[in-house]
């Protein structure tokens, strides 16, 4: 497979694009994924993102941003190898 690796979403989706806006704005009133707001569709999105995965992967966190994901990940790191220092 090949992929894009862009910075951000604006780089392959652009600004304002009338389908990118319209699609955003149905999931924005479908789905809540801030974990302090538990909504059904987000407890089925979960099941059904893991149901993809190697079965040694079955546990999901969901980050409101890449930020949030990069602390998670060092804290998680060091829980793991015990390390303060990253590279």
């Amino acid at each position: 497979k090949q992929y894009l690796d862009c910075v951000n979403n604006v780089a392959h989706l652009g600004h304002c694009h009338p389908q990118v806006v319209q699609a955003v704005a149905a999931q924005l009133g479908t789905l809540n994924t801030n974990s302090r707001y538990l909504h059904p569709t987000l407890v089925e999105y979960t099941q059904r993102l893991l149901a993809t995965m190697p079965k040694a992967l079955d546990v999901l966190y969901m980050v409101n941003s890449g930020s949030e994901a990069n602390d998670l990940a060092l804290r998680i790191a060091r829980a793991a190898t015990g390390a303060t220092h990253v590279v």
